[in-house]
């Protein structure tokens, strides 16, 4: 048996190596879940990236490649900013392609105003996540398994996600976040729906973070790992036995 992080990722390893589909488990990654609590005192990053007290953050964290989509996101600011000019965008990472897949968009579109580039933040990363209201993410990164995203809805940041990948099967669309296809004008129009709606915003945000608290459990893990197990092992003594 061999084991993956969403239902997608099953499918596909199942026919890819000719696998039965009760051999392949599905577990989600586990996450340090002590480190992830709103709650707690954070570092004031919105001072430090010049970020007004009522301008609304909406954040990104990535890698910025050209297929991470991010253009695609600007082109959808520069919609949102027309009618909500009270925000800013920051967009948290770095990239030997951020020239192109960030830097460029930006300018042509002329939403500079509006985005700060917050670089690759180690020391303070999850100060940084904590000063975001809306999450944005558009495609897993190379290993598939948006861990930015987990950790966004684990410290309760109401996420708008791609109808794309597994990326639906985290976020509950109208639940714990919206899901929409990635086109400016679906973004834009879901961003708009969370900046003018602060109470869906912690609706959203709430069930993320309960969500995530009970599904990126390490204990759960374990013993999901360990009766994935203890089955193939079943399913083997059933085979052998005459």
């Amino acid at each position: 048996g061999m084991i993956t992080f969403s239902e997608r990722a099953r499918r596909e390893d199942a026919e890819h190596f000719g696998l039965p589909l009760e051999r392949v488990g599905k577990i989600s990654p586990a996450l340090d879940l002590n480190r992830y609590d709103p709650q707690m005192k954070f570092k004031d990053m919105r001072a430090l990236f010049g970020i007004g007290p009522k301008e609304i953050v909406i954040g990104m964290i990535a890698r910025y490649q050209r297929y991470r989509r991010t253009a695609v996101f600007l082109e959808a600011v520069k919609t949102i900013t027309k009618e909500f000019p009270n925000v800013k965008v920051l967009l948290v990472g770095r990239s030997s392609q951020i020239e192109q897949s960030v830097i460029q968009p930006m300018k042509q579109l002329g939403v500079e105003k509006w985005v700060i580039l917050g670089g690759y933040q180690t020391n303070d990363y999850l100060d940084t996540l904590a000063c975001m209201d809306i999450f944005v993410f558009l495609m897993a990164g190379s290993d598939g398994t948006a861990r930015a995203l987990r950790e966004a809805m684990a410290m309760g940041k109401p996420a708008i996600v791609a109808n794309r990948g597994m990326l639906p099967e985290l976020v509950e669309d109208g639940i714990s976040g919206l899901v929409v296809n990635d086109t400016p004008e679906e973004l834009a129009r879901a961003a708009l729906r969370l900046l003018h709606h602060p109470e869906m915003r912690e609706a959203l945000g709430k069930a993320a973070y309960q969500k995530a608290h009970y599904d990126f459990q390490l204990d759960r893990q374990v013993e999901a790992v360990e009766s994935f197990y203890q089955e193939m092992i079943r399913m083997g003594k059933r085979k052998r036995s005459p």
